[in-house]
């Protein structure tokens, strides 16, 4: 195998993991972990329990949102954007997705952070809702952009066709 097909590869499969890792551990936050502390937890140990877990999440969350960016934009530039073009509706797809993935950073970083600044956004329990729906969102049009059919630059009838919607089975 290319050493450039394992650097693809590697890339593809760390944006996979990133994926699973800072998606998956938001749904667990919301949907686990946040209503067994309110249900189990006095209201004066939330706030500590609550620092507790975050301080040990962002030294993993943080860099996966890093490799997560790093690896979508090495995917999209040198793996499939080269497929899809003449393509606008995976381009705009892809923009839709980057704009989503900024909104889910952000808000995943004022969720996880336990400074002072983001305290009353933290206690809003929409932004783990939120954060939720972005990252399935995010999923749901990641899915649909690697089922699109690629495109061979030459073939401009192709391009054409897919621009359409003929293309997409």
């Amino acid at each position: 195998m290319e050493s450039d097909l394992i650097f693809a590869l590697v890339m593809r499969w760390t944006h996979i993991v990133s994926a699973v890792l800072t998606v998956g551990g938001t749904v667990f936050i919301s949907f686990v972990l946040l209503p067994a502390v309110s249900a189990n937890l006095p209201e004066s140990e939330r706030g500590p329990f609550r620092d507790a877990v975050m301080k040990r999440w962002k030294p993993l969350f943080h860099p996966f949102i890093v490799l997560f960016l790093v690896s979508g934009f090495y995917n999209f530039l040198f793996v499939t954007a080269p497929l899809h073009q003449g393509q606008s509706l995976y381009h705009a797809l892809f923009g839709v997705k980057f704009l989503l993935a900024i909104v889910f950073f952000g808000l995943a970083i004022v969720a996880s952070s336990t400074m002072a600044w983001s305290e009353k956004l933290r206690a809003r329990r929409g932004i783990w809702a939120l954060l939720v729906a972005t990252g399935l969102l995010i999923v749901l049009i990641a899915g649909f952009m690697k089922v699109m059919p690629t495109v061979d630059p030459e073939d401009a009838d192709t391009a054409t066709q897919v621009e359409s919607g003929d293309g997409i089975s």
